[in-house]
């Protein structure tokens, strides 16, 4: 043997030291073994590869399980009963539930229950309104609607808020200014070909009041039953100036204003003699409000009927004096 016996003997004590487990400072002293983990054939790629695959099945089953839930919730008495027993039939190619994918469980809910709290989230107040508007229509049944009610009656309108912008309303104000008076479409390509940064924030704004207007308000839809429009009129707008209207559906800018909002953020500005302030970077949202040419029509007119009816000025008018002295005053 190459160890002469004191040193085997030393050896011997060691292992035994190791066996009695010593304390922690003086296990680092003792002789380590070096193992090697055997997969049996297969590589760790390969066996951390098929558990990935298996924790990848069960959350889709867990998916399609959850849809199906939901599905089965929002069966009843509803327009789309005979959608969903066409996506019931396993031949059908328009299978939903085999081509959903994992981002389909973040969009909004379609469980019958989640819809009716979004759609009516206080049902006994509502019945309680609708009993009072009632009341009211019966109680004033006999009495002439007023000009203010016959216009909200016979004229839409649709007004749509924008979010947070990063802006101040310096630089806002004057693309509000742009756009007010102006069509829709018009408004949209002014807004287009601006330098202005903010110039496509209005613009996306503009487009979304517009489709807004349309779906939930039915406006800028023609006239229905085949009708054909009348010749085109020409109309003097508030501003003084004259225009031409050849379909009164059209969706024109009636009104828009800039609003301050919260504060985005702060940095230190640093000045003179070691002072110092804080800046504060603003925001701001514009508001919008669209209504149909027909509302431009009926102004058009008022102003020319208020016009007929007025009396012309006189210099000296027949009506006794008042308010004056019989002497002279110096």
């Amino acid at each position: 043997m190459s160890l002469h016996l004191p040193a085997r003997r030393i050896a011997a004590t060691a292992s035994q030291a190791a066996a009695s487990r010593p304390c922690l400072h003086l296990q680092y002293l003792l002789p380590q073994t070096q193992r090697r983990a055997f997969n049996w054939g297969l590589s760790p790629k390969v066996v951390q590869n098929t558990v990935d695959k298996v924790k990848k099945d069960s959350a889709m089953e867990r998916q399609k399980r959850l849809m199906r839930q939901s599905l089965d919730r929002t069966r009843g008495s509803s327009i789309f009963e005979d959608e969903l027993e066409v996506q019931d039939d396993p031949g059908h190619p328009s299978d939903e539930i085999s081509k959903t994918s994992p981002h389909d469980m973040y969009k909004p809910s379609t469980v019958k229950e989640h819809m009716q709290r979004a759609l009516d989230p206080d049902p006994r107040w509502r019945v309680r309104f609708l009993k009072k508007k009632v009341r009211q229509m019966v109680r004033d049944a006999d009495k002439p609607l007023t000009k203010a009610q016959r216009i909200k009656l016979t004229e839409k309108e649709h007004t749509s808020m924008s979010d947070v912008l990063p802006t101040s309303t310096k630089r806002l104000m004057f693309l509000s200014r742009q756009i007010v008076g102006k069509t829709v479409d018009d408004a949209i390509t002014q807004m287009r070909f601006s330098k202005k940064k903010m110039a496509r924030e209005v613009k996306w704004q503009l487009e979304l009041a517009r489709d807004a207007a349309i779906a939930e308000r039915g406006m800028g839809l023609g006239v229905a039953d085949g009708k054909v429009f009348d010749k085109p009129r020409q109309i003097q707008t508030k501003d003084g100036k004259w225009m031409e209207v050849k379909d009164p559906t059209n969706l024109y800018v009636d009104q828009s204003w800039v609003g301050k909002r919260m504060w985005i953020g702060q940095r230190i500005h640093f000045m003179a003699r070691g002072r110092m302030t804080m800046m504060w970077k603003p925001s701001a949202s514009i508001s919008i409000v669209l209504k149909e040419e027909k509302t431009r029509l009926r102004q058009h007119d008022d102003r020319v009927e208020k016009q007929i009816k007025k009396a012309p000025w006189v210099h000296l008018p027949n009506r006794p004096v008042t308010a004056q002295r019989q002497y002279y005053s110096w």
